[in-house]
């Protein structure tokens, strides 16, 4: 069952990184959320866990902001999903806390809804062995999310909104990525999950793996391709160009600059990512099937502030103004 998949594969004693995560957009106040566990294991034996809260706000840009607070303790097992930082918990469909820095404080307890199978982005050889440094698991890939969030003292309460809870473990992070996910959409019922990355071997970077999933009309269909150049090269846009046998996806994932906000990551051995995130990104998205006379359009796959996407690298973005107020023990 998916949380299976949500078990801490790391965490607390090996090297490496470990993510659980939940976005969604409220639609009530258009405002998107990111709220993360995480764990990072580094070369020289130290081990440290963190909490990190972001709220994105599409009316007044000055409301967005992200802290990420390092915890004092922390308590993780290997046998089921229940991680508590602190006083801050995330746990199979539920997830609490509190975080303060920078001016802002921020207080959530939330609940989404779990069983249905997870969502596997890559291929499945490609989570066995070393051969990729991070495995990204959906065991919520289309969840609903209700609770309340109170940030400076207003309380908004989330009412059933479209989200996604996620874990990535992994020896290290791939060198440049961006990635998206999306399930509410205008006037289609869908869900699109995307990632396109760059390694490292050694000395040499690999080409751009790009793996996409969209589910429509009840069925996942999947698409991948391995190209030397990045369909990222802007920041805050990624222009999809993807097919197979039967369909192709042809589109855009953007998110205004101002929309953005800057985190930064460390691999296991202290090198920086520097990842710019944003809830409310947009995307329009035009899928195509084969038909006996060509290509016919047959979904368009548009959404508003809605969608969930970051583009990420080894060097940070002078024009992201915004970034992660950083709380240590």
């Amino acid at each position: 069952m998916s949380e299976d998949h949500n078990v801490p594969q790391l965490a607390p004693s090996r090297r490496g990184y470990e993510v659980w995560f939940l976005t969604f957009t409220d639609p009530g106040s258009g405002r998107g959320y990111w709220i993360r566990s995480t764990y990072h294991g580094g070369s020289s034996g130290q081990q440290h866990m963190a909490s990190w809260f972001a709220q994105f706000d599409p009316v007044d840009p000055s409301s967005t902001f992200g802290i990420h607070a390092g915890a004092k303790t922390w308590a993780v097992t290997g046998e089921h999903f229940n991680v508590v930082l602190d006083e801050n918990q995330m746990a199979s469909g539920h997830a609490e806390g509190t975080v303060a820095g920078g001016g802002h404080q921020a207080r959530w307890s939330l609940d989404w809804k779990t069983g249905e199978p997870t969502y596997h982005l890559l291929p499945p050889a490609l989570y066995r062995g070393p051969l990729l440094p991070t495995k990204p698991l959906s065991p919520n890939v289309d969840t609903v999310v209700s609770g309340s969030i109170t940030v400076d003292g207003e309380t908004t309460r989330i009412n059933p909104a479209s989200g996604q809870q996620g874990h990535l473990y992994g020896s290290r992070h791939a060198e440049r990525w961006a990635w998206a996910h999306c399930s509410d959409f205008v006037d289609e019922d869908a869900v699109v999950h995307a990632l396109t990355a760059q390694g490292r071997r050694g000395p040499v970077l690999t080409p751009f793996l790009t793996v996409i999933g969209v589910r429509w009309q009840g069925r996942w269909i999947r698409f991948m391709k391995v190209n030397r150049r990045s369909d990222f090269r802007t920041m805050g846009r990624w222009n999809v160009d993807v097919g197979n046998r039967r369909y192709r996806l042809s589109g855009r994932i953007e998110a205004p600059v101002r929309a953005l906000l800057r985190a930064r990551y460390e691999d296991p051995n202290g090198s920086p990512r520097f990842c710019h995130n944003s809830e409310i990104s947009s995307c329009r998205l035009a899928l195509f099937e084969r038909k006996a006379g060509g290509f016919e359009e047959v979904a368009l796959l548009e959404s508003r502030g809605t969608t969930h996407a970051e583009w990420t690298g080894r060097t940070p973005a002078n024009v992201v103004e915004k970034e992660f107020i950083e709380v240590p023990v």
